[in-house]
């Protein structure tokens, strides 16, 4: 065993919302008291690791573009197998991401009483792997964590997603399961040639010796099985399109981030010019389906769908930004996938409660944002920074990623700008149909968010403001 980091933080930072697990295993419910002991032990479970996360921002030098704070656990001697663990900003800002926005999703099902104690087994074990994948820093932790979040996700989407279609969501589980045995004949075959590499050095594999063109090819047929990109898009958007649950739709939506940041780490650093000529379709696919996908979510009329459409467009975006292989560009993706993984879980969550009650009432919601004005400021403050205001860490870093999109690709570029205009504009559009006045609307200001939640929701606009000021306000260097 081997450490660099003091008490084994990151190790601490898996193994809590584990422990939170276990605990909530433990917690008694009492319907008729309504007592929520399972949310109570979540919420302080990811509090308490918040903590934790924000002593390890402390403890890195976030100047450094390498990975820090390294942590080896032996496990096997032949093959030699280890865990390693380690950190650098990208993964700690993914970290802290995941956190709050899942932290938000729990919030707005406190009231969902409907096997509440499982919900919140399912995502604390989801937060337990998807924090193992984004501290994991070789080959084998990596692969471990990528599957093991499926698991936890499999059981929220079929329990609580609302989602009753048993053959889409089997082939949802072999669709990814291909996706891991892709993935899996690609580590085995880099142990081979190459070792039990840390993700440092995985851009030094070269295209033509020992397989290398292979390698490549399976890692990134495996990453982007978890991204809604044609071809692969169709059993995600047929779920997660689908979910009205918050806390699953946005379990769900994290996903694809793990696409997003298999990529980021397994890119290479050089691409040879006979090969790199090709990778011009890669950009025009991914062009042409963020165009599609926008499109559908402006002319769909149901709000989930284009909350779906934004989610996947920008998704994309980051994508076809590391594709660039410009390091400056990588970190800026970092700090925007910060903000954007925010922004939609708050736009999710306004979304779902507006639909809960008009459920609940059998109403049409049009103008209930004009009644509910805490909720009209929410929603109002999510539609504006996802539409690209400058309000959270998205503004400046997605200028910067299209900037250099464009100086590489002039026409893509344009069609980039003109997708993104389009899923933005699907949100305004919902916007103003929710504070068009309407006096038919039963809806009224009984309906608001609870003052508790308005206020959390509050910290969390803080919260993105101050990443627009600084992405990283809240580390003081020691």
């Amino acid at each position: 065993m081997f450490m660099n980091s003091p008490f084994a933080i990151l190790s601490l930072i898996v193994c809590i919302p584990f422990l939170g697990m276990l605990f909530t295993l433990t917690a008694k419910e009492d319907a008729a008291s309504n007592t929520h002991n399972s949310f109570n032990v979540a919420v302080f479970t990811i509090i308490a690791n918040l903590v934790m996360i924000w002593r390890v921002f402390m403890l890195i030098d976030e100047t450094q573009l390498k990975l820090q704070l390294f942590e080896k656990f032996d496990w096997l001697e032949v093959p030699d197998i280890n865990l390693v663990f380690a950190v650098d900003n990208l993964s700690l800002l993914m970290i802290l991401a995941v956190h709050l926005v899942l932290l938000m999703g729990i919030i707005s099902v406190r009231d969902d009483t409907t096997n509440q104690k499982a919900q919140m087994i399912f995502t604390l074990l989801f937060l337990s792997m998807s924090t193992g994948l984004f501290v994991a820093a070789d080959i084998f932790s990596f692969f471990i964590f990528f599957e093991a979040m499926l698991l936890p996700l499999f059981m929220l989407v079929g329990m609580f997603g609302g989602y009753k279609k048993t053959d889409r969501l089997g082939g949802f589980f072999l669709y990814n399961l291909l996706g891991a045995f892709i993935l899996f004949v690609a580590i085995l075959l880099i142990y081979k040639f190459y070792g039990s590499l840390t993700l440092d050095r995985t851009k030094e594999i070269l295209w033509r010796q020992n397989y290398g063109l292979f390698i490549w090819s399976a890692l990134a047929l495996s990453f982007v099985f978890r991204i809604p990109i044609w071809p692969f898009h169709y059993w995600i958007s047929s779920i997660t399109s689908k979910l009205r649950n918050p806390l699953v739709f946005i379990a769900a939506s994290i996903l694809p981030l793990s696409g997003i940041y298999g990529f980021a780490r397994f890119w290479p650093a050089f691409i040879p010019l006979d090969i790199s000529q090709y990778f011009i379709w890669l950009n025009i696919i991914g062009t042409i389906t963020m165009l599609f996908i926008s499109l559908i979510g402006f002319i769909n009329r149901d709000a989930q769908y284009k909350i779906f459409a934004f989610v996947t467009v920008y998704y994309i975006f980051y994508l076809l930004g590391i594709f660039s292989q410009d390091k400056l560009i990588l970190q800026n993706i970092g700090y925007a996938l910060f903000g954007f993984v925010i922004v939609f879980g708050a736009l999710e969550i306004v979304s779902a409660y507006i639909y809960r009650q008009e459920q609940l009432y059998e109403s049409n919601s049009d103008g209930f944002l004009c009644r509910a004005k805490r909720l009209s400021l929410l929603y109002s403050f999510a539609t504006f920074a996802a539409a690209g205001f400058p309000l959270s860490a998205m503004f400046t870093n997605n200028f910067l990623i299209l900037s250099r999109l464009l100086s590489t690709h002039i026409q893509i570029g344009v069609f980039l700008i003109l997708a993104c205009i389009i899923a933005s504009a699907a949100l305004i559009k919902e916007m103003f149909r929710l504070k068009t006045d309407n006096k038919e609307c039963a809806l009224g200001k009984s309906e608001d968010m609870p003052m508790w939640q308005f206020i959390f929701m509050l910290f969390i606009v803080f919260m993105l403001i101050m990443s627009f000021i600084r992405p990283l306000w809240f580390v003081v260097s020691e």
